[in-house]
């Protein structure tokens, strides 16, 4: 599945990597390029498809790319991003933009500083084209805001790109940008990925520096990459990890069966749901990694009692309200923005289906208490169960569907709880895409390594993706990229 460049490769189908090589040589300028993402946003964004990827565009963003062509003709880099157009989504700062988190209340408040992940893609010369749609607050696995309402997929925009980083997801695979940065607390990163085709990865807990942007739950918030390919997304996550060394770099040379022959891979049938195009996706997939030399261990299964779903209450319940009010204290312009969660609250400015859950969470005063205590308690007991079946079984990785349902509607998929696994445990997990359901909507598979063992995973994941179908297309990227050949 690895995408070559050619002549008339769109903004569609270009990775970073060849992208950067072209910039290098001068057969593509930044400006050229940033001025592409904007024609096809202008194009689709609120008009056309009407995705509603975006909350605001960056004013600075045509200075900046000017910029970096007059350092490039000088023969400056600023690093393995020089000149490529990224989004983040609209919860992480951009100094001197607004970081509205999808709420109406916060549409004016003026981030002072950048994100620490936002300082270092500058600092490797990206080019920030804009802040993203999301689910408001990152609340749930759909994306819908106050602000700008639905992101659509480019896939069939009558249906969710997924949340809560949807809009992000939703840009990168229509082509208004190259790749981007999402967060995630439970499966905002990999859901929306998988939904649009993507390689989605949520980094183990920690390893990313999460100053600067709005939280849901710190003890298992992650800002992650979305990109169209798992070396795309892997540059991405070696520039804003704490320790890039540790993401590591693409083994040269190495063909799939060299990294599969022998891994021992567990497989979660526990997660695997009831829809048959997504079912037949997973098998296709696991008869052709048999095939490259895999052992497959097939199933393994979690015990009832770690298996996260159903449960009457959640971390972001009680880590929510006091984590937000003081990054409304810390992080933005005096005046710009409400003073507490309780003061957006009381405005009643939010989706009115989150009245309830809001105000369950602003009550909630004390993290003393043995109903948060017994939530740790269980992240800690599934984090030592799957420890113990890797230690015990020897598989590497284990795999599933990153989502039970493909998407139907605007409403929030039931998904299920796999996604949970990697949030509860700190572990890293990757989504890739694998195939198509019969209506054209891209089905994921995620892999769930060990924690800090991205450099493994990804190598697996590399294989992996080398071993599918090529990633698929959103109709509307293939219908105006096919006239638009990058120069």
């Amino acid at each position: 599945m690895i995408i070559r460049m050619h002549s008339n490769s769109t903004l569609a189908t270009a990775t970073l990597g060849d992208l950067v090589s072209r910039i290098a040589r001068g057969e593509l300028t930044a400006e050229g390029l940033l001025t592409a993402c904007l024609e096809r946003i202008a194009a689709n964004d609120t008009a056309g498809a009407g995705l509603h990827a975006f909350v605001t565009l960056n004013p600075d963003a045509g200075a900046a790319a000017i910029q970096l062509d007059a350092e490039r003709r000088k023969g400056r880099s600023r690093g393995p991003l020089h000149g490529i157009p990224l989004v983040v989504k609209d919860n992480i700062d951009v100094g001197g933009l607004p970081t509205s988190s999808g709420n109406p209340a916060l549409l004016r408040a003026v981030a002072t500083r950048d994100a620490a992940v936002v300082a270092r893609l500058r600092a490797a010369g990206a080019i920030i084209v804009g802040k993203t749609n999301l689910s408001e607050f990152s609340f749930e696995i759909r994306s819908r805001s106050s602000v700008r309402g639905d992101v659509r997929n480019p896939f069939d925009p009558r249906v969710t790109a997924g949340g809560s980083s949807g809009g992000t997801a939703a840009a990168v695979a229509a082509g208004f940008a190259v790749a981007g940065l999402g967060t995630d607390t439970g499966g905002s990163i990999r859901v929306p990925a998988a939904y649009t085709g993507l390689v989605g990865i949520r980094p183990t807990h920690g390893s990313v520096d999460t100053t600067g942007v709005a939280p849901l739950a710190p003890s298992t918030d992650t800002v992650g990459p979305i990109a169209r390919c798992v070396e795309d997304a892997a540059l991405l996550l070696r520039t804003i990890a704490r320790t890039p060394g540790a993401v590591g770099e693409a083994p040269a040379g190495r063909e799939a069966s060299a990294v599969l022959k022998g891994t021992r891979i567990g497989v979660l049938r526990q997660a695997f749901g009831t829809d048959s195009a997504i079912t037949a996706a997973m098998d296709r997939t696991l008869d052709r990694l048999r095939r490259e030399g895999v052992r497959l261990d097939d199933p393994i299964e979690l015990p009832a009692a770690v298996v996260p779903v159903n449960r009457a209450s959640h971390v972001v319940d009680w880590e929510f309200r006091p984590a937000f009010d003081r990054y409304l204290r810390e992080n933005f312009r005096a005046g710009s923005v409400p003073t507490s969660l309780a003061e957006i609250v009381e405005r009643d400015e939010f989706l009115p289906e989150y009245r309830e859950v809001l105000r369950r969470r602003v009550a909630i005063e004390s993290l003393d208490d043995p109903v948060y205590r017994e939530i740790l308690a269980f992240h800690q007991a599934l984090a030592r169960q799957l420890d113990a079946m890797v230690g015990e079984r020897g598989v590497e990785a284990i795999v599933y569907p990153t989502s039970m349902v493909l998407p139907s509607s605007f409403d929030n998929p039931a998904g299920g709880w796999a996604p949970e696994l990697a949030a509860c445990s700190g572990r890293p997990a990757i989504t890739i895409p694998i195939g198509v359901c019969a209506e054209g909507l891209p089905i994921g598979l995620e892999l769930l390594g060990a924690r800090h063992g991205e450099r493994r995973l990804l190598s697996l994941a590399r294989a992996v993706e080398s071993i599918s179908d090529a990633r698929p297309i959103a109709p509307l990227a293939r219908a105006q990229g096919s006239r638009q050949p990058l120069r």
